[in-house]
């Protein structure tokens, strides 16, 4: 269903091969020139942990570690999606880097088939080439983090939603990839859990965008859109809340990370950025299980919020900010190469967008679809803590509205030439 997405034009075909060549040959490189020790991955507290969950797994421990800050061993403050893939590669990084690198490279294929849904092949490829060309893309290919797989089962997912050909009947062939997607994206929940409502509201958003170019929303399939992916959504959640409650005597739907996140954006001490030197100063927090220990540390930030609405309104601005940098921002990535890296990229790219949404080819539903996961994740971040790592998801689908930009000049361009070549009429 998908191959008719595919270009025609031999030369065409050749560019979008050594595209993806080019792009894995780059994700590959970076990958294995990066350091494996504990002291490069410790400077990321989030790699070791993923780590020693998926080692754990291995060596029969179950999904659990120690959180060394609490002295506490926590058996919900991860969802299990991405240390069983690290459980799946046998816990080496490197081999968790190459299939990064793998998936990222599908990632950029995907765009280019989610672009062909509206677009010509040369626009299409020119949004896949700005996916396979984005640093921070192929910075993220290289960390023990879950940024590159949660970004391919999102791409893959709204992709599958929007497969169906314009003017084309519902099928079974085009209910199974609808019903494939909505999965993919469910599954994507126990990778990131922020993104628990995102199946839903991607559904939605892309029926109404099916509709407008007369294709099929749900196919032959009896529910509605959001009562599927709701269902699908608990489905997928479903295992995963009873082990927890096997565990912890409590029906845990994601993770016991979120109270602690909370706090870290709304405290009196907050920035915007995640520091979670505070616990420190806690020593109550070591008394309580991780259940209770996230329940109360949210009930401090709904307090401040309630509290200190202004301050909090100037947090959520700086946190968008922060999001959207066009620069690192982190202590460590703030020398003067990655600026340059970083705006050279970032700038061109978020010009293209802006023209895609004012002078594009693609109607309004379809860009309020595209840009859905970007709206989400900000609005979300705004309520924790901003960090450019929480954009890294959203930009792929971004660049199909990018790569619309230089749909309408091209194609205006074939016409001039297409009259300029074609004899004038006979009167």
């Amino acid at each position: 269903m998908l191959r008719r997405l595919l270009p025609d034009a031999p030369s065409q075909r050749l560019a979008l091969w050594l595209l993806l060549l080019t792009a894995m040959a780059l994700r590959q490189g970076w990958g294995l020139s990066r350091p494996t020790d504990a002291e490069s991955l410790d400077k990321l507290p989030d790699q070791r942990e993923y780590l020693v969950l998926a080692r754990n797994l291995l060596h029969g421990q179950g999904l659990k570690f120690v959180d060394e800050r609490f002295g506490d061993e926590v058996f919900a403050f991860r969802v299990p999606g991405y240390p069983l893939l690290i459980a799946a590669c046998g816990g080496s990084v490197r081999v968790v880097r190459a299939v990064q690198a793998l998936l990222d490279t599908a990632t950029v294929l995907a765009v280019y088939l989610l672009a062909r849904q509206w677009l010509h092949a040369g626009p299409s490829l020119l949004a896949a080439a700005l996916v396979g060309f984005n640093p921070f893309l192929i910075y993220f290919t290289g960390l023990i983090l879950t940024e590159t797989v949660f970004t391919t089962m999102l791409v893959w997912g709204m992709l599958l939603l929007v497969s169906s050909p314009a003017g084309e009947g519902p099928t079974w062939r085009g209910t199974l990839a609808w019903l494939a997607g909505g999965l993919l994206l469910a599954l994507s929940v126990l990778v990131r859990q922020s993104a628990l409502p995102l199946p839903i509201l991607l559904a939605v958003s892309a029926a109404i965008a099916n509709r407008h170019r007369g294709a099929p929303y749900h196919r032959r399939w009896p529910l509605p859109v959001g009562a599927t992916m709701l269902m699908l959504t608990l489905l997928v959640l479903l295992p995963w809340s009873y082990r927890n409650w096997r565990v912890l005597d409590q029906w845990v739907w994601t993770t016991t990370n979120g109270g602690i996140t909370a706090y870290d954006g709304l405290n009196p001490d907050a920035t915007g950025a995640s520091d979670q030197s505070f616990v420190r100063s806690m020593p109550e927090l070591r008394t309580m299980n991780e259940v209770d220990r996230s329940r109360h540390l949210g009930e401090l930030a709904a307090d401040f919020a309630r509290q200190h609405p202004r301050r909090a309104a100037e947090l959520g601005l700086i946190k968008a900010g922060r999001t959207w940098s066009p620069v690192p921002l982190s202590d460590e990535y703030r020398g003067a190469k990655y600026w340059v890296v970083g705006l050279a990229y970032s700038l061109p790219f978020d010009l293209l967008v802006i023209l895609g949404l004012t002078t594009g080819r693609l109607s309004r539903s379809v860009k309020v679809f595209l840009l859905l996961p970007a709206i989400y994740f900000t609005a979300i971040h705004m309520l924790s803590v901003g960090s450019l790592r929480y954009r890294i998801p959203v930009e792929p689908p971004m660049a199909v509205v990018a790569a619309s930009a230089a749909a309408l000049p091209a194609a205006a361009g074939w016409k001039r030439a297409h009259l300029v070549a074609s004899p004038s009429p006979v009167k």
